[in-house]
């Protein structure tokens, strides 16, 4: 195995550990909050894991450091954290409404599937993907009681949400670029996937390309930086002091080290190169 793809092993193997320990510190043994507080507890507590699992699945796969992947996770990871301090400044009754909300969605998708049975679809797995959906809806809210709502779960969009919780430069900054990927829009697809043609009799037009450039590793500190936002947005509101070392601080202890095997290796693969 390449020493550079080692080092990025090792580098990985630490932040995932961290990613761990601080979701295993504030999820396990869960005694925060107000007890009666059911939905906003779960809702808070799911949204941690959640954001946990995006930074791990990006830190567990090294090659998704890329401006083809990294940028759609982020944008999750950006999207979740506005939700969570929206949420959080009315706890009660927006961690009900994001909840009903998603209920509602399972409910028109179980119709969906229910219409093609209806519809004399033979198949066996869309039967039980419509019940598994039923009894998962029905483990929390009786399905007649049920509403489904269409549009955006808060009632408003994500840029009114970033100027509730005080934060534009989300918003402008991060949501909004990492949008252009997963929209798969000509700012983000124009930088990533084209080049221009080597021919110049063909008006510099575009060609298709797979732009190579691994590893950017800033994409990963970003995952940590999003991820220990939501965990302290998570801390201010349970006042939860914790131990461990926050993920973006994880990430700088590791990142010199990394760099520095990389570069070692570089330059070792120069020099035999020179040789030949």
């Amino acid at each position: 195995m390449d020493d550079r793809y080692e080092a990025v092993g090792k580098f990985a193997s630490a932040i995932c550990q961290n990613i761990l320990a601080n979701l295993n510190e504030r999820t396990e043994n869960f005694r925060l909050g107000d007890g009666f507080e059911t939905t906003t507890n779960s809702v808070f507590s799911a949204l941690i894991a959640r954001q946990s699992a995006l930074a791990l699945g990006m830190a567990e796969s090294p090659l998704t450091w890329s401006g083809h992947i990294a940028p759609v996770i982020l944008r999750s990871m950006v999207d979740l954290l506005i939700t969570f301090r929206w949420i959080a400044i009315n706890p009660r009754d927006r961690s009900i409404e994001y909840v009903n909300y998603g209920l509602g969605s399972e409910k028109l998708l179980t119709s969906h599937y229910q219409k093609q049975i209806e519809d004399g679809t033979d198949d066996d797995r869309i039967r039980k993907i419509a019940e598994a959906n039923f009894a998962w809806i029905e483990s929390q809210q009786f399905h007649i009681f049920v509403e489904v709502k269409l549009g955006s779960w808060a009632g408003t969009s994500i840029r009114k949400m970033c100027e509730e919780t005080g934060d534009k430069d989300l918003y402008n900054f991060a949501y909004v670029p990492f949008s252009a990927a997963v929209h798969n829009m000509w700012n983000h697809v124009g930088k990533w996937n084209a080049r221009t043609c080597d021919n110049p009799m063909h008006k510099q037009h575009s060609v298709g390309v797979i732009a190579d450039a691994w590893p950017i590793v800033d994409f990963m500190f970003r995952a940590c930086k999003y991820l220990e936002l939501t965990l302290e947005a998570f801390d201010k509101f349970y006042e939860f002091r914790s131990d461990i070392t926050p993920p973006t601080q994880e990430f700088n202890e590791h990142i010199e080290q990394l760099g520095a095997s990389w570069n070692s290796v570089q330059s070792s693969s120069d020099e035999g190169a020179e040789r030949v």
